[in-house]
């Protein structure tokens, strides 16, 4: 009898941290307000995103590891099982599929092994799918990084000795790849 209540305790923990895509749906009314708009080229894309990403990015921001106020305000406001749904959920849609790329960058290289060769296959729950983000927000990102604004110790030491057309030509070609969609 207790190790089938272990059992369910497991369950329910497991499930529990993997978030229910149906109720994540339902969360989404706030985040559609912004991230929902295609027309804003600075917001990412999270349709089709990972969800450990979603949950760690929210966590982040939450914590104030990440500085955006209306982000800190939103992420404070959800609970663990809140973040978990809304990354189950945006983690649920379709990838998209974009048109031919442009030739791969040099620096793109070191973008690989986190990211994975297209940009689609992240090396850890933590790390974002950057396939079919917007390029306004990658390159935004990839300065924030570089400037100091934003951290995280790989990515800082991956652009610090990239120019701004470097950065540019990195975040055209992932964004051109098949990836996240506008949700």
């Amino acid at each position: 009898m207790a190790v089938l209540a272990c059992c369910a305790v497991l369950a329910a923990s497991a499930w529990s941290a993997q978030g229910d895509p149906v109720a994540g749906k339902r969360k989404t009314l706030t985040c559609n307000a912004c991230h929902g708009v295609s027309g804003f080229k600075s917001m990412p894309r999270l349709g089709g995103q990972a969800a450990g990403y979603i949950v760690s990015a929210l966590g982040a921001y939450k914590a104030g590891k990440r500085s955006h106020a209306t982000m800190r305000d939103v992420a404070g406001a959800l609970s663990e099982r809140d973040m978990a749904d809304l990354g189950a959920y945006y983690a649920s849609i379709s990838r998209a599929v974009a048109a031919e790329a442009p030739e791969l960058p040099a620096a793109a290289a070191a973008c690989t092994a986190c990211h994975g060769a297209q940009g689609d296959q992240p090396a850890a729950d933590d790390v974002a799918i950057i396939a079919g983000q917007n390029a306004a927000y990658l390159e935004l990102v990839l300065r924030e990084y570089r400037a100091g604004t934003r951290t995280h110790e790989v990515m800082q030491a991956q652009v610090k000795d990239l120019d701004d057309a470097a950065l540019a030509q990195l975040a055209a070609w992932f964004a051109a790849r098949p990836g996240l969609l506008a949700k």
